[in-house]
């Protein structure tokens, strides 16, 4: 998915949003389903005690998979709603006429 992606945007194909916006939907999903129990339920999988593995591993690295898919879909919903304006203008004026 993150190929077909990846080649939407080099052709600059405008489903290419759309796709985006799936695709960091499901990835923020996918975290949530790795992490989230393991916290729920207190394993002792989950080192928590030392600070590089909290801190470090934890905390930023799993980070960076939730910030980096939150500003991809808003950069796609940007590029989108942009469309919608650009839309309302063109009709917006042609109604004027």
């Amino acid at each position: 998915m993150a190929c077909f992606v990846c080649y939407d945007i080099a052709k600059k194909n405008p489903r290419a949003n759309l796709s985006m916006i799936i695709l960091a939907t499901a990835e923020i999903y996918g975290g949530y389903m790795t992490f989230m129990p393991e916290w729920l339920t207190g394993s002792v999988n989950l080192d928590t005690s030392n600070f590089m593995y909290k801190w470090i591993f934890l905390v930023f690295f799993n980070g960076l998979w939730v910030v980096v898919p939150l500003y991809a879909i808003y950069a796609a919903a940007d590029d989108i709603f942009d469309a919608f304006r650009l839309r309302a203008t063109a009709l917006g004026e042609k109604k004027a006429k």
